[in-house]
């Protein structure tokens, strides 16, 4: 399924922990480039820049499936649908919205440690927006049953912000396509969009907090 993740930095490629994808590493590259973070005696900036961004890249393992069902719960004409077919047995509506857009923030704190100490904290801050164009989704019982058609693309970034020296920086961007009918897996009876119809979590609850330590420097 896709991740929040695999938006902003595209798939991390297999292999020993705190190796990422191409996209982790051009990211790390322009937060240390910035001067984000600094040189430290045990640890070269860029070291800690990929320590930081490959924490970043392991908080966003959220479904993007979560993401719209959450948003769908909170307000839209698929929670009506929900709502009226939950309150009257045996009621089907078919749905039709011609195209939307909706935006979706997450934020979380990332302490670079070094030799046990924190060298400075970090706010990763992500933005995506997500554009449906003609979606039709049946809705039964207070679920979704079904989508027959729609087209969904994502666009996500990430910003480093730091304290001292106060700045705030863009460190990745991309965009692709997305297929809701693939991700929101709407067999088994569906999505529950109302309470009382089994309703299932629309999101994964935000980590409390983060750290990120390097890994000690190739010798030579």
């Amino acid at each position: 399924m896709t991740t929040v993740r695999d938006i902003v930095f595209g798939e991390l490629i297999p292999g020993k922990a705190g190796e990422a994808a191409g996209q982790v590493a051009a990211a790390a590259e322009r937060l240390a480039g910035a001067g984000v973070v600094a040189d430290q005696p045990q640890a070269p900036a860029a070291a800690l820049a990929r320590a930081v961004l490959t924490k970043v890249a392991e908080l966003l393992d959220i479904e993007v499936s979560d993401v719209f069902v959450g948003a769908w719960k909170t307000r839209s004409a698929l929670l009506t649908a929900a709502r009226e077919t939950h309150a009257t047995p045996g009621l089907r509506r078919e749905v039709t919205i011609r195209s939307f857009t909706m935006p979706w923030e997450y934020e979380a704190e990332v302490d670079v440690v070094v030799d046990g100490s924190v060298v400075t904290t970090l706010t990763a801050a992500v933005t995506l927006q997500l554009t449906v164009t003609a979606l039709a989704a049946v809705v039964e019982a207070g679920r979704l049953v079904a989508l027959t058609a729609g087209d969904t693309t994502a666009r996500g970034e990430l910003r480093v912000r730091c304290s001292s020296p106060e700045a705030e920086h863009i460190v990745a961007e991309r965009e692709q396509a997305v297929d809701l009918r693939r991700e929101l897996r709407l067999g088994g009876g569906g999505v529950a969009l109302v309470d009382g119809a089994d309703d299932v979590p629309a999101q994964r609850p935000a980590p409390s907090g983060a750290s990120a330590t390097p890994e000690p420097p190739a010798a030579g």
